[in-house]
């Protein structure tokens, strides 16, 4: 993969990775009260889940760095892409606070470690081995985490919502995923039949988002009734 490439899937990734979390943490404040409180626990789970999601991108995930990077790809297109839904549907099916609380927390740290092995599967996949490299996509990495949460704060949130904000969010990691297919090409025979199956994965991870973000008004629609009905 050519570098110039490997940068913009590096700036969207850390994009992606900051607005679900900022997602999260606006939406548990609408579900739970005190925005405070849940930006709070919702940034520091997520801090402390990347430094133990790049602890984890260790030994054998670095041996097969396009194989596992794509495997972190779709779970975070279908986790982050379906967020909000998932926040809506747990909280309809009646969960008691508590359980309601673990589970929301559950998917912000789960988050968290996916984008915290990002980090060290991308350096690996760089060519260039150098110090200089590894600063190189860090940079880039808190550029697009600053971008995410600007855009968030000015566009995403105040002109479109949670609901197609993530979604939207789900759909550019899912192309970033599927970018990832330039990256497959030193792969051993085995390893690339694990990536072509990971990549159709993908692929449909990436038609379904799709179809989603195309009726988002009236998925927004159906939670914001059966809140009225109840």
């Amino acid at each position: 993969m050519n570098n110039k490439l490997l940068n913009i899937i590096i700036f969207f990734l850390a994009f992606c990775s900051i607005v679900y979390e900022l997602i999260f943490a606006q939406a548990l404040s609408a579900f739970l009260e005190n925005t405070v409180l849940r930006y709070s626990v919702t940034i520091g789970l997520y801090m402390f889940a990347l430094g133990w999601g790049a602890l984890m991108a260790e030994g054998r995930m670095l041996k097969t760095p396009s194989l596992n990077l794509l495997r972190v790809e779709i779970l975070l297109t279908l986790i982050g892409g379906f967020s909000v839904m998932t926040l809506h549907t747990l909280d309809m099916i009646g969960l008691s606070r508590m359980f309601f609380i673990l589970i929301a927390h559950a998917l912000i740290i789960i988050i968290g470690l996916l984008s915290g092995m990002e980090i060290p599967l991308l350096m690996a996949l760089s060519h260039d081995k150098s110090s200089k490299s590894e600063n190189r996509v860090l940079a880039i990495n808190y550029l697009g985490a600053f971008a995410g949460t600007v855009v968030f704060a000015y566009f995403f949130f105040p002109k479109i919502g949670l609901m197609p904000t993530a979604l939207t969010i789900g759909l550019i990691n899912a192309v970033c995923g599927m970018l990832l297919w330039n990256t497959s090409k030193n792969l051993d025979t085995p390893s690339s039949n694990k990536f072509i199956l990971s990549y159709t994965i993908q692929s449909l991870a990436l038609i379904l988002i799709a179809v989603c973000y195309l009726n988002a008004a009236e998925i927004d629609l159906y939670f914001l009734n059966q809140y009225v009905l109840f």
